[in-house]
């Protein structure tokens, strides 16, 4: 029981120091507790004269009956143990931060001169908790829990939900619940919930491998009418949060979860953190894997997967998380087994049997604190909020090529160019401004309905009587087009030429010759194309 209560004074001061690292804040004694044996002298021959600071500032500490008590008590352990004679070192006690933790809470590391061994513990304390991953929180989240567990078994007031849930069998209560255990299970929930925010938020921790947004577009994929909403705004999921948690703060309202659920196509447990892994068959190869028909449940695993479900990628040596989204699912007649062609490169072979491949899948329609929800809103959203920030890959470009705008990558045919992710590819820089130019060349002057002044005069079926007229109108059509696009400071050059054919003098088609001139830039866009008369 008392290493128990001392782990979970260690988590929560690693907590709370990862906070005040955080925000810069000034640490504090409790916060590296390693030091305070060697503080004994320090409180012994000083006390009388750093008890007023500590008495001014009662009022300001988060539980003034507690501090005001401990250094009362705190002054009568300084003069008892000063008349020992044994020579032990009063701090060396493991009871001794619990006994007077208020006291060293107060205590500023920066107002007492450490020595050389104070500050090497100190200097390797931030150390270790600045390089804090998600497992580190997970573990200080496993501390806490248990010992609210350990509080509400000795009190009787165990949830028997939780317990079946969590498969824990409470050991039976032993003394009536008082208000110090209330206070201190609604301290110890608080701090879980602390846990909770920054398992959910904490960007920067190493292990953190999911997608999110790549987990937001599909899990928001879905085609039901969410009522009046008409907009909405992406956000994360709190780790131990739920639907009508969520609600309540996003809505205002717990009662409104269904709102989120329907726009997020959410379905029954709702929400799944933990996940079901499935072990490789055979080594995987390109990119397919194996996997048996059913688990050991004897439950049919095809009926958990579907085309577009992403699933993570791990084995004993590949430990970091590649996440991959199933492209087809082929079900082998007779034996049943599963073969999964994924997306991404076909490099699957370094998943092998031997070192515990194996994928892991979250119930379909569900989320997790790893996924971005949607969260519908009944505003409009105003075009004039749009973000108009450059992208990161423009952020290392000269300033003509962040003129030449992004645009949506085309092939020669029209058609859009996806990459092996699914995602639509974008075109920047030059390479956008020879296929803007080609597209203005490439359309016909009215095709397009909500655009109808872009595009090339018609000058399919002319005849050669007015050909110099249809140059002429080309030649200006095309001037007004590039002159008109930002991007482009003017033509350098244009030749419209007659394509005669071979057994004739009738014209046939226009041959032009197009160079135009970037803006703000000596850079020139060549682009020869013919138009069919």
């Amino acid at each position: 029981m008392a290493l128990e209560l001392e782990n979970v004074v260690d988590s929560t001061s690693d907590l709370s120091l990862w906070f005040k690292l955080l925000n810069g804040e000034p640490l504090t004694l409790s916060d590296v507790s390693e030091i305070i044996r060697l503080r004994w002298d320090y409180f012994r021959d000083n006390w009388e004269y750093i008890k007023p600071d500590y008495v001014a500032t009662i009022g300001q500490y988060s539980n003034p009956e507690q501090f005001r008590a401990q250094i009362d008590t705190f002054s009568d352990f300084i003069k008892s143990q000063r008349v020992t004679s044994n020579g032990n070192n009063p701090f060396d006690n493991d009871d001794i931060l619990l006994r007077f933790y208020s006291i060293f809470d107060n205590t500023q590391i920066n107002n007492i001169k450490l020595t050389f061994e104070e500050q090497t513990i100190v200097s390797n304390k931030t150390a270790k908790i600045r390089a804090f991953t998600r497992g580190d929180f997970l573990y200080i989240r496993s501390q806490i829990q248990k010992e609210r567990d350990i509080i509400a078994d000795k009190t009787n007031t165990t949830d028997e939900d939780y317990n079946r849930i969590f498969n824990r069998s409470p050991q039976p209560g032993r003394v009536n619940i008082n208000n110090k255990d209330v206070n201190k299970m609604y301290e110890l929930q608080q701090s879980i919930k602390t846990v909770d925010f920054v398992l959910a938020n904490a960007f920067a921790l190493t292990t953190s491998a999911i997608d999110p947004f790549a987990l937001a577009r599909t899990n928001a994929n879905n085609k039901l009418d969410i009522g009046d909403y008409s907009s909405g705004s992406m956000i994360k999921l709190n780790y131990g949060e739920d639907l009508q948690a969520l609600s309540k703060r996003t809505l205002g309202d717990p009662d409104r979860w269904i709102d989120i659920a329907i726009a997020n196509g959410l379905k029954p447990p709702y929400i799944d953190e933990i996940g079901e892994r499935i072990d490789l068959i055979s080594n995987a190869g390109g990119n397919q894997i194996n996997l048996s028909g059913t688990d050991t449940s004897n439950n049919l695993n095809v009926n958990k997967m579907s085309v577009g479900q992403v699933v993570l990628l791990q084995s004993d040596i590949l430990t970091f998380p590649e996440q991959r989204s199933i492209l087809n699912i082929t079900e082998v007649p007779i034996s049943g087994e599963l073969i999964l062609e994924l997306d991404g490169e076909s490099d699957l072979n370094k998943y092998k049997v031997s070192e515990n491949a194996n994928i892991r899948i979250y119930k379909q329609n569900t989320i997790n604190s790893s996924f971005y929800i949607l969260i519908p809103n009944q505003e409009t959203l105003d075009d004039n909020n749009a973000d108009d920030k450059e992208p990161w890959f423009l952020n290392t470009s000269d300033e003509t090529e962040k003129r030449q705008k992004i645009d949506l990558k085309l092939e020669e045919g029209g058609d859009l160019i996806f990459d092996p992710s699914g995602d639509l590819q974008l075109t920047f820089g030059l390479d956008n401004s020879t296929q803007a130019v080609q597209l203005k060349m490439g359309v016909e002057l009215g095709e397009l309905r909500r655009h109808p002044e872009y595009g090339l005069s018609t000058v399919a079926g002319t005849t050669n009587i007015s050909i110099e007229d249809v140059k002429n109108q080309v030649a200006q059509n095309i001037v007004n087009s590039i002159t008109s696009d930002e991007r482009f400071s003017g033509i350098n050059r244009l030749d419209v030429e007659y394509m005669k054919d071979k057994g004739s003098d009738k014209a046939v088609a226009l041959s032009i010759i197009l160079i135009v001139k970037l803006a703000d830039s000596d850079q020139l866009v060549p682009i020869t194309f013919s138009v069919s008369l």
